[in-house]
């Protein structure tokens, strides 16, 4: 092994061990994985702004294994590891949960429980095995060709490739139409630099290592901190106004500070290792990383991420071989310790926002209202919002203990488990959410595969800290043993994260996390050796079954990227009103597929909106067949089929649905309440039940109350329906219909 990591051999010499035909292709494909994917952002593309990141790193993963796997199909037994046969049997019960909720459930959820499923099975699949396979083949490419590092190159493309960004304020492009998605995506100047981007990266990781892969990371974290940390300051110059949709938190090029600081979690480790183990400028240009790594979590002001940073550099300190090198130099080690506290104790707070914009000890001391003594005045949303999802998923696991409600399936059937929640508990009245994740990766697992799930997720983590353990106590401070301690570190610091984060949910940390599993637990030994018998004929089937399924997954993501592009277009063309213009980007989009929910809505509100009233309920009914966990789809497909189809009994249904997903959604009281009045006697029981909540909901609203007493009426229950018309009267004396029902029930009633 090499001890310096900023010693580098002439690449002219060296050339021709990495690249080479396919080799090539996959390594370019690589660097889009790990380069593009987390830089590249569009505000004005796509309604979800980082559509563009996931659809391409999906394509690339897919394209990268394809020719790894023409290249080495004959020698699978280069991915064996450890983690093989755990993850195996973990992805079994994903599916068997996932098959087993399609049947489980009844007809009318089985279309949004195949799509939904099937697109956490794609995720699963490629975003995370795919990801570990690709760290496992990295790292054993490495053992081939050494660990040299050319530092210097990487330093200096780094500042000069961030620094001509900011020369795009010049160059971008005027503002275009909607439907004009060429020139929502073209630009001269940015297409330049995304070219020299991507070229110079191409070359200096072209001998395909983990070391290189992982440098390109450490790029990436650099570059999207800085830009971070400029926002955070209210320096926008990619963008003509500055983003804050989260409050004076930094979004960087992730779309979501949640996102950007789990990935900054999961590099930090290996920072500190490279700091700490490189010599001379090497450990200077480390040393700005680390910090600059930190900057960028700071201004996430993701107290969940900062809890997994903490876990991820204090593990560190379990390796014998990190301790060694900290012997060497003590008192370099507590200076850079010490300006790493610093940078977090005097952190200020965020110039983005005029609101609410806390420092890092403001957000910290937030927490200090959880742990004051006494009754709880006042909900504190980031923690009481996570209880109340966290109760669901409780729930969730509960009705189905041993393989939870089907993987990729908390969002579909999360709502209809908060409703209850909120009907029996008013204190989360405002802390009602739409989660796509439990907050919790223990809860999410169990809450979507059951005990069993949970039992082979723990086996997973147990074989792979017991693999990394005996890296740890070594004390050589090799890279390998530094490489898997540094790797554990940072897997310990983003499951501590997703304690309390999502961000292992989400294509791009998603992959460096499982990227960094597989680099890890490749490292191990395998006996190359022995004798293989028929090998091909063997593996030739395993080949043509990831070729079929990479080609599929290219064809679905590129279907993907168009959808979300129309689906957008449409939806600004609708909130201009141009109906229309709307109607024919939501059809071609609705035509790229795969089905989307929130697309597909859009499309039913525009016939809604234009009077085409059948297509409107057909389309909403598509939406749901995408995904059944939203209560507008059922009130408004409720409202068309009452007020415009006259339908009345499925209208009562999708509105009875509407209501229990959100009892607080006041015009499903006005809705449902209408049409149980139009035959009360019939409906006389869940009339009461309705009104009965809603004076709890809205007790100010007179015209409940006044519905209620005479429902209590119908049902003979004369004081409480003479104390209801009183109230009613209470909060508006000029209420005539009250005022009578109240007259002639005190006059008239047996």
């Amino acid at each position: 092994m090499i001890e310096n990591m900023a010693r580098s051999r002439p690449v002219a010499e060296t050339l021709p061990l990495g690249l080479s035909g396919l080799n090539f292709l996959q390594h370019f494909f690589l660097v889009a994985a790990f380069f593009v994917s987390p830089l590249i952002f569009f505000t004005n593309l796509t309604r979800n702004p980082y559509i563009t990141q996931i659809c391409a790193l999906n394509i690339s993963i897919s394209i990268a294994l394809t020719l790894w796997m023409f290249q080495n199909y004959g020698e699978l037994r280069k991915l064996k590891t450890v983690l093989n046969l755990p993850m195996l049997f973990w992805t079994l019960i994903i599916f068997i949960s996932w098959g087993y909720a399609f049947f489980r459930h009844v007809k009318f959820f089985r279309p949004s429980v195949f799509n939904e499923g099937l697109n956490h099975e794609i995720f699963w699949v490629i975003n995370c095995v795919g990801a570990f396979f690709i760290g496992v083949a990295s790292i054993r490419n490495q053992e081939e060709a050494g660990e040299d590092v050319n530092i210097w190159a990487w330093a200096g493309f780094s500042v000069t490739w961030g620094s001509l960004w900011f020369l795009f304020p010049l160059m971008r492009s005027p503002n275009s139409p909607a439907t004009d998605i060429a020139a929502l995506v073209w630009n001269g100047y940015g297409a330049f630099l995304w070219a020299l981007g991507v070229g110079c990266c191409v070359y200096l990781s072209f001998k395909r290592r983990a070391i290189d892969y992982l440098h390109l990371a450490l790029t990436v974290g650099f570059l999207a901190s800085v830009y971070g940390v400029l926002q955070y300051f209210n320096f926008e110059f990619i963008w003509p106004h500055a983003l804050n949709p989260y409050g004076g938190r930094a979004v960087s090029t992730f779309g979501n500070p949640n996102f950007l600081s789990s990935y900054n979690v999961v590099l930090l480790p290996f920072c500190v290792v490279l700091w700490a183990r490189s010599k001379g400028g090497a450990r200077y240009w480390y040393g700005i990383c680390a910090l600059t790594l930190e900057a960028g979590l700071l201004c996430s002001l993701t107290r969940s991420s900062w809890l997994g940073a903490f876990v991820a550099v204090s593990f560190l300190f379990f390796s014998k071989g990190f301790i060694r090198l900290l012997r060497k130099e003590i008192r370099l080690f507590g200076l850079f310790f010490g300006v790493g506290f610093a940078v977090f104790i005097l952190w200020p707070h965020s110039l983005l926002s005029a609101g609410y914009h806390p420092s890092v000890l403001g957000r910290l001391e937030e927490v200090d209202t959880l742990l004051k003594p006494g009754p709880t005045k006042q909900a504190y949303s980031p923690w009481h919002q996570r209880v109340m999802i966290w109760t669901c998923a409780w729930l969730m696991a509960k009705d189905n203990p041993l393989t939870g409600q089907g993987f990729g399936l908390f969002e579909l059937f999360y709502p209809f488990y908060q409703g209850p929640v909120l009907r029996a508990t008013p204190f989360y009245w405002n802390l009602r959410t739409h989660a796509n994740n439990a907050h919790n990766e223990a809860l999410e697992v169990l809450s979507q595969t059951g005990l069993l799930g949970l039992g082979l997720f723990i086996w997973v983590w147990v074989v792979f800290f017991r693999f990394a353990r005996d890296f740890t106590n070594q004390e050589e401070d090799s890279l390998q043993n530094l490489w898997v301690s540094a790797g554990a570190a940072g897997v310990l610091g983003m499951l501590a994260d997703n304690l309390l984060n999502v961000s292992l949910h989400f294509a791009v940390p998603a992959f460096l996390f499982w990227w960094v599993v597989g680099s890890c637990v490749g490292n191990g030994r395998v006996n190359f050796s022995k004798a293989n018998e028929g090998k091909n004929k063997k593996n030739i089937w395993v080949f043509i079954s990831v070729l079929g399924l990479c080609v599929w997954m290219i064809g679905r993501w590129s279907c993907v990227w168009e959808r979300e592009v129309h689906y957008f277009s449409g939806f600004k063309l609708a909130r201009q009103g141009d109906m229309a213009g709307a109607i024919n980007q939501l059809e071609i989009s609705k035509h790229w597929g795969p089905p989307e929910v929130n697309a597909i809505y859009e499309l039913g509100n525009a016939y809604a909106r234009s009077g085409f009233f059948r297509r409107a309920e057909k389309n909403y009914q598509a939406a749901l067949d995408s995904n059944a966990g939203y209560d507008e789809i059922f009130f408004n497909k409720g409202a068309i089929e009452a007020n415009h189809l006259n339908d009345i009994v499925d209208a009562i249904n999708n509105f009875r649905v509407s209501w229990l997903i959100n009892p607080l959604l006041k015009d499903v009281y006005n809705s449902l309440g209408a049409l149980y009045l139009r035959d009360p006697l019939k409906y006389l029981s869940p009339a009461l039940d309705l009104l009965s909540y809603g004076v709890k909901v809205f007790p100010q609203d007179s015209g409940f109350w006044n519905n209620l007493g005479y429902l209590e009426t119908l049902n003979k229950n004369y004081p409480e329906a003479v104390s209801d018309y009183q109230r009613a009267l209470q909060i508006n004396p000029n209420l005539t219909a009250a005022r009578k029902n109240l007259e002639v029930l005190t006059h008239f009633r047996p």
